[in-house]
């Protein structure tokens, strides 16, 4: 398949076979991960991947929530830097997971915020280290019963259940969504496609002057409270990165800009939203 395609095909696994990935394999992922595009060159990114030792509770073992049964392995990307730095870190994140999904592996991001200095212990981090969630990874589990975990888990989560590109478009002002125009809509159906967590979508994008501002909101009772808010940011690099694949395949030409909340120009757009990158496509 190619990249859009696994895109589209993406969905969050949580059963997987107990076998480890063939050594070939791992050698094609952290290639990937070794050349993922960054979203800016101010930070520091790295990719510690491990193996899931037998009978381990992954999640327990990192103070998550939910359940995870029989991966074998995991990615730990985490970033250093002060420019958007979750915001970074999810776009690059992302990415990987959109090229193992093209690789035929089965994925799943468990979110390590709030306890991210407990991961920085574990696995000897620098202080300064972001590592907003953990990226789980191996083959499906083909059974009946692993299939339908996996389905049943994506039902309860919500995970199917996107926002329309029509509900997440505006062209102008923030008065009313509407559907975008034709030779965007496959870029912008491939962001509405990307993972978040709690599914809480936090992303809108603003069509101006041949602009493409992307904003997320302030606040969203999906997250929780406190730092796991935090997680829009994170939620927000994936959005990006899948409309940046999606690009790439649509043979489209364009870089996201990282915004400051000191520049000009940024077009008029409710308090409850934060205005984050803005890109030119062509």
């Amino acid at each position: 398949m190619d990249l859009y395609q696994a895109i589209v095909r993406r969905r969050s696994t949580r059963r997987f076979r107990e076998e480890p990935l063939p050594d070939e394999v791992l050698d094609q992922i952290d290639e990937i991960a070794a050349h993922v595009q960054p979203l800016t060159t101010e930070n520091r990114f790295r990719v510690m991947r491990r193996d899931v030792v037998s009978g381990e509770d992954l999640i327990a073992a990192m103070g998550g929530y939910g359940r995870v049964v029989s991966p074998p392995h995991f990615l730990i990307g985490y970033i250093i830097g002060d420019r958007a730095p979750l915001v970074d870190l999810g776009y690059r994140m992302e990415q990987i997971a959109v090229r193992l999904v093209n690789l035929g592996i089965s994925t799943c991001f468990i979110g390590s915020l709030g306890r991210e200095n407990d991961v920085r212990v574990r696995f000897h981090l620098n202080r300064q280290a972001r590592t907003g969630a953990f990226l789980i990874f191996g083959y499906p589990a083909d059974s009946v019963t692993g299939r339908t975990l996996n389905a049943v888990i994506r039902t309860a989560a919500r995970g199917s259940n996107k926002l329309p590109a029509s509900e997440i478009f505006h062209k102008g002002t923030f008065d009313q969504a509407c559907t975008p125009p034709k030779e965007l809509n496959r870029v912008i159906e491939a962001g509405c496609l990307a993972p978040s967590a709690n599914n809480a979508q936090p992303c809108r994008l603003l069509w101006h002057d041949e602009t493409l501002y992307l904003f997320v909101k302030r606040e969203n009772s999906r997250y929780g409270k406190t730092v796991s808010q935090d997680y829009r940011y994170f939620d927000a690099g994936a959005y990006m990165a899948n409309m940046t694949l999606a690009m790439e395949e649509e043979n489209m030409l364009g870089k996201w800009e990282l915004l400051k909340t000191s520049n000009l120009g940024i077009p008029d757009h409710p308090e409850t939203l934060e205005a984050l990158a803005k890109l030119r496509p062509r």
